[in-house]
């Protein structure tokens, strides 16, 4: 392999890679995907919040949000784990 090669291996997979998905964790949370996946590819070990912060909002398909206590959960759980009250 040539050392350009490596060269853009190594860009793909530590920056590019992190971009992409802190992008796709971030509209699944929605939150700015385009923001995030450039906070994610210039600083990778932003991903880890990426990958921590609660949703700002109800998404469908992803998140819900508890009618009782207000928290978000993950779409297809039945029972919130906050305060375990059945969902429908």
């Amino acid at each position: 392999m040539t050392d350009d090669i490596r060269g853009w291996i190594f860009i793909a997979v530590f920056f590019l890679l992190p971009g992409l998905i802190g992008a796709w964790t971030a509209w699944s949370k929605g939150r700015n995907p385009f923001t995030w996946f450039l906070l994610n590819f210039v600083f990778p070990p932003t991903l880890m919040v990426t990958l921590f912060q609660k949703p700002l909002r109800p998404v469908s398909g992803h998140y819900r949000q508890c009618p009782k206590c207000k928290e978000f959960i993950k779409w297809r759980e039945t029972v919130c784990k906050y305060c375990q009250t059945e969902l429908v």
